[in-house]
């Protein structure tokens, strides 16, 4: 079949070939993030589930803090943007000291630090620095 062909369509068609194979390689790296650029911030998920309908929590990540004890509703969850080296601490208490307790920090949506305790224990904390 390539018997007939010139040489110079013969080269054409390898370069084109080569090409191809580079584009093809090009895309599938940058579909699975390879090319992709740090920026040097990262999607942060909370959450914290009790058995009870409430918790009482802290946070600082950042600029966002509940410094006091707040009681909020269970489950109770926030998604917030971090830049890398920002300290996080989540602690959540179980008022009913009923059941069970837990927290969980996700980072880019993997898993990334979480705690679990059941009562009479009545406290966990998660905590990490944004890689």
């Amino acid at each position: 079949m390539f018997s007939r062909l010139s040489n110079r369509w013969k080269i054409a068609l390898q370069l084109l070939f080569v090409i191809a194979i580079c584009a093809l390689a090009a895309f599938i790296l940058f579909s699975l993030g390879v090319l992709n650029q740090d920026s040097g911030r990262h999607r942060i998920h909370l959450r914290v589930e009790a058995s009870g309908a409430v918790a009482i929590i802290t946070l600082q990540a950042g600029d966002d803090s509940i410094s006091e004890p707040t009681t909020v509703s269970a489950p109770w969850s926030k998604t917030i943007d971090l830049p890398t080296g920002t300290e996080i601490y989540l602690t959540a208490l179980n008022p009913t000291q009923t059941g069970q307790l837990s927290c969980a920090i996700t980072l880019d949506n993997l898993p990334w630090k979480s705690d679990t305790t059941s009562a009479p224990k009545d406290g966990v904390a998660c905590a990490g620095i944004v890689p």
